[in-house]
């Protein structure tokens, strides 16, 4: 059946003021995640605990992380709107880290850290993006690609601020001051006033300016022709045309607050397809790759699990939906199941590798100052070089599988060349092709996949990816500090990294043969 849908203009208006509160929350909030090596060094400072111990905060992170994130997406954004969940992930990232600054030994810190910091920042995470996507159509891929530059904006100047106030207040100081930055983003939320109230402030203005027009042309006393005008209004207005056999007063007649906007959030998958490709040669261009990962990974897996709903049995067919995102089906497919495999591998290097750098650079006895530099230099990298690499795919010379595995590739062979760095300037130049490597992995994913099996199946994947790259981050984060324990170095963890990220790489080699399989076999279902 057919939803009826009252339209607004989206990409103007309150969409750029949901826009700049965005940006906000994708500052602070994706800032945290690229300072974690800061936050390690400070623990092992102040608590005189092993790395493996305080690796446990990462673990704890990206497990609750990617646990959470799903049952948000899926439900709380359905139920209680993008704003009230944002304004909690604020409060609870507030709590977590105030409880950090107050924390008397590490297991309060992986509580409030670990899992009230990841409950927050999955809180945060999806429902922003989710909101962004409401509120653009045409420039949707311009509007998220800001967002997400301003989270690397935020993992660039986050470790420097952070390790300037703990040179001035202490760690604890630090980290309340911390808490009170991250309580601007439930500020920053309140901006996120639900698209429908807009759609029916947008009709109800509408509806009084039509109302206004009307009254200047009628003489004042003259019912028959006011009503004869008004009527003429009606029958030609398109976005108030009215049937009349369905029983309903047109919605311009009915009181603002019972005007009933079933909106999609989300253009249709048709719809999406046509925009893509439209916006390639203009805003998809510029930040086709920074992007991709939040708009097409959020956005649409938001769109596939709500525009399908109806009011009655909604509960039902939430859990019906998020168990077709957690499809375990897909990974019969061959090519998927590579993917599944390369992506998970890929994620240590690129993942934990930026993480442990920091930890790695106070072994070699560099500065904090000079520890914040080559941390904020890796996330100044990835956002310059997925530009590049997002240009380069418009372009169409290199099939976006190539990218990621050149991508893998260079990051392997970089956390191979750990044992050279001896130097400040020689971790200078490590950050910086760091950075270039490894920022396209995490930014192509979306569009191999998509590549793969088609973008209407493509929220079927994203929940295994998500599910099975946050286990492999939980778990192998603490082994890489046990290994620093153990070995007295980092040398042997990053050599661990370095092979499991290679491994990714050349997995990739067979995709064109798996790829012409899976051509083959859909020739003879047809």
């Amino acid at each position: 059946m057919m939803e009826s849908m009252m339209d607004w203009p989206r990409d103007r208006g309150w969409s750029w003021v949901v826009l700049i509160g965005v940006m906000v929350t994708c500052f602070l909030e994706m800032g945290l995640y690229k300072s974690f090596g800061i936050f390690i060094n400070a623990y092992l400072d102040e608590f005189k605990t092993s790395v493996t111990v305080a690796s446990l905060i990462s673990g704890i992170f990206s497990l609750t992380f990617c646990f959470v994130a799903l049952p948000i997406t899926v439900f709380g954004t359905e139920k209680f709107g993008c704003r009230p969940i944002v304004m909690f992930g604020g409060c609870v990232l507030f709590v977590g880290y105030l409880l950090c600054s107050i924390a008397t030994n590490i297991g309060l810190v992986m509580f409030g850290q670990g899992v009230l910091g990841a409950i927050g920042a999955s809180s945060i995470h999806s429902p922003s993006l989710i909101i962004l996507g409401r509120y653009f159509d045409k420039r949707r891929g311009l509007a998220t690609g800001i967002a997400v530059a301003t989270g690397s904006l935020g993992g660039f100047v986050t470790p420097l601020v952070f390790t300037k106030l703990m040179e001035i207040y202490s760690i604890r100081g630090a980290l309340l001051l911390q808490s009170a930055f991250l309580l601007h983003i439930s500020l920053a939320a309140a901006f996120f006033r639900p698209a429908d109230f807009t759609a029916k402030l947008y009709h109800f203005e509408k509806m009084k300016s039509l109302q206004k027009k009307s009254s200047e042309k009628v003489k004042p006393g003259d019912p028959t022709e006011t009503l004869r005008t008004d009527t003429h209004l009606l029958t030609n207005n398109e976005e108030f045309s009215h049937e009349e056999d369905n029983g309903h007063a047109p919605p311009c007649l009915q009181p603002v607050e019972q005007i009933s906007i079933q909106q999609k959030s989300i253009p249709s998958m048709s719809r999406q397809k046509r925009t893509r490709h439209h916006s390639n040669a203009s805003t998809a261009s510029q930040f086709s790759i920074a992007h991709s990962v939040m708009s097409l990974s959020i956005v649409d897996l938001h769109s596939a699990t709500t525009t399908k709903q109806s009011n009655n049995n909604r509960e039902r067919k939430c859990l019906n939906i998020f168990l077709q995102i957690m499809d375990v089906r897909m990974l019969r497919r061959k090519l998927v199941l590579l993917f599944t495999i390369v992506f998970c591998l890929g994620s240590i290097g690129t993942g934990l590798g930026a993480i442990f750098i920091a930890p790695m650079a106070r072994d070699k006895n560099l500065t904090k100052d000079e520890i914040a530099i080559t941390t904020a230099l890796i996330s100044g990298s990835e956002f310059v070089f997925r530009i590049i690499t997002g240009f380069i795919a418009d372009l169409n010379l290199v099939e976006r599988y190539r990218i990621m595995q050149i991508s893998l590739f260079g990051t392997g062979a970089m956390l191979l060349s750990i044992p050279l760095l001896e130097t400040f300037w020689h971790l200078i130049l490590f950050s910086v092709l760091f950075g270039m490597f490894s920022g396209p992995f995490l930014s192509m994913y979306a569009p191999i996949c998509i590549d793969f099996v088609g973008l209407d199946k493509f929220h079927r994947i994203m929940g295994i990816l998500i599910a099975f790259q946050g286990i492999v981050s939980g778990g192998l984060g603490p082994t890489i500090g046990a290994l620093r324990d153990m070995s007295g170095s980092y040398v042997s963890a990053f050599q661990m990294m370095a092979g499991v990220t290679l491994i990714g790489g050349l997995l990739l080699f067979f995709v064109p043969c798996l790829r012409e399989q899976s051509t083959a076999n859909e020739t003879d279902t047809e």
